[in-house]
């Protein structure tokens, strides 16, 4: 996941740098519409992939927000490969 996907993901704008505190703010926001709880079961299968897609946006805003500036575009999209590029530099 890229950090223009995941500000989207949480409602800002894809080059905007928000605070650890608004992006908390906005993941919680975003959790409570697309709970798959509060889904019929019909709509659950996607209610759930939505859940994802925010919690590892939340995950990766949270984890990578001191460095979003030097965070290259190029970023694989599978969360793990990304984290792990981080941490090798």
């Amino acid at each position: 996941m890229q950090g223009d996907e995941a500000r989207v993901l949480l409602g800002f704008p894809p080059n905007s740098r928000p605070t650890l505190s608004q992006v908390k703010a906005a993941y919680r926001k975003k959790v409570w519409e697309s709970h798959p709880d509060l889904f019929p079961l019909h709509e659950k299968p996607g209610a759930e992939s939505k859940f994802k897609l925010i919690s590892e946006a939340y995950t990766y805003l949270q984890t990578g927000n001191s460095s979003l500036l030097f965070v290259s575009r190029d970023i694989s999209k599978n969360l793990n490969r990304g984290l792990q590029a981080l941490k090798n530099g």
